[in-house]
């Protein structure tokens, strides 16, 4: 790969010999991952890394780059390789198994605490599909006095949303629970119904997988992008209303751009009022939330809603 062994490769050399590779291996931003890549393995930052660029690496430097940019050249995202990224300016760790976290999520979270507002403290939140904790973390970092739950279906995304908490010292404000959303909920739980219940589900439908790319497809775990009913969760909570939500709660979900009319009238159907939707940064309808109706009488699927 890297000529012989004898040469000698420079911080320099090496960021233009590498962005042309991954140019070749078809990468997108192939400057800014080579210079990511090159941080973590030296250790620096970015602005660093641009006052060394005459400083040679050492062998085992030369090593540890080399493994790193050849996943990236294999699709392997950078966030995974890097093993953090940032959301809604926070630290947020990442890896496999667990859905990486969007910036067009952070629309989410903008609406979150745009509603939140609207309640006196403290607001209780749920976060469903909690992934990496990202949602959770930055409304409980930007929420100081919310009570925030959060759940999932996957161990590898409660642990890795447990050290996110830490690592952004809000563990002691933020519950992790192991729970699936679209089984039966445990008896007497909640124990106390939400101010406002947010969620980013699996909404891409199996036959759309071509539509996305191939570092998504192949290294993003298909249980969090994937749904073979793609508005499943959606009726799912929506119909879980009364028993999650307080009257007059709020619902909001991340939802794909071509299914805002089909979210939009399950919202409606199941008794929720002034539901709207707002773009992200691309212009793309992205998140719909919906306020419960204080009328709305019964449960989902046979289910108590009679909580304190």
């Amino acid at each position: 790969m890297m000529a012989k062994a004898q040469d000698v490769w420079t911080v320099i050399r090496l960021l233009q010999w590498s962005t042309d590779y991954l140019k070749s291996k078809g990468i997108d931003n192939a400057r800014l991952n080579v210079e990511r890549m090159l941080c973590k393995v030296l250790n620096l930052d970015r602005i660093h890394l641009y006052l060394h660029f005459d400083r040679p690496l050492t062998k085992s430097e030369l090593q540890a780059f080399k493994a790193l940019l050849l996943r990236r050249a294999r699709n392997e995202p950078l966030q995974y390789i890097l093993e953090e990224t940032e959301f809604y300016s926070l630290p947020i760790k990442v890896g496999p198994g667990v859905l990486i976290p969007r910036p067009e999520t952070e629309v989410l979270v903008d609406r979150a605490m745009n509603v939140a507002r609207s309640f006196p403290p403290p607001i209780r939140l749920l976060d469903v599909g909690t992934g990496t904790g990202a949602i959770a973390i930055a409304l409980a970092k930007h929420l100081p006095e919310a009570r925030i739950s959060a759940i999932d279906i996957s161990d590898a995304a409660l642990k890795l949303a447990h050290e996110n908490a830490q690592r952004n010292d809000v563990v002691s404000r933020l519950e992790l629970r192991k729970l699936d959303i679209l089984s039966p909920l445990p008896a007497g739980w909640p124990p106390q119904r939400f101010h406002m219940v947010v969620s980013n589900p699996p909404y891409v439908a199996p036959e759309e997988k071509d539509t996305l790319a191939p570092e998504i497809v192949e290294f993003e775990p298909h249980e969090a992008l994937f749904c073979q009913q793609p508005l499943q969760y959606y009726e799912r909570l929506a119909g879980l209303g009364p028993r999650l939500l307080e009257p007059e709660g709020w619902l909001l979900c991340e939802i794909a751009p071509h299914r805002t009319e089909a979210v939009r009238e399950l919202f409606v159907q199941h008794g929720f009022h002034e539901v709207e939707v707002f773009p992200d940064l691309a212009g793309k309808a992205r998140v719909i939330q919906g306020r419960m109706s204080s009328k709305r009488k019964g449960g989902d699927n046979n289910e108590s809603e009679h909580l304190s």
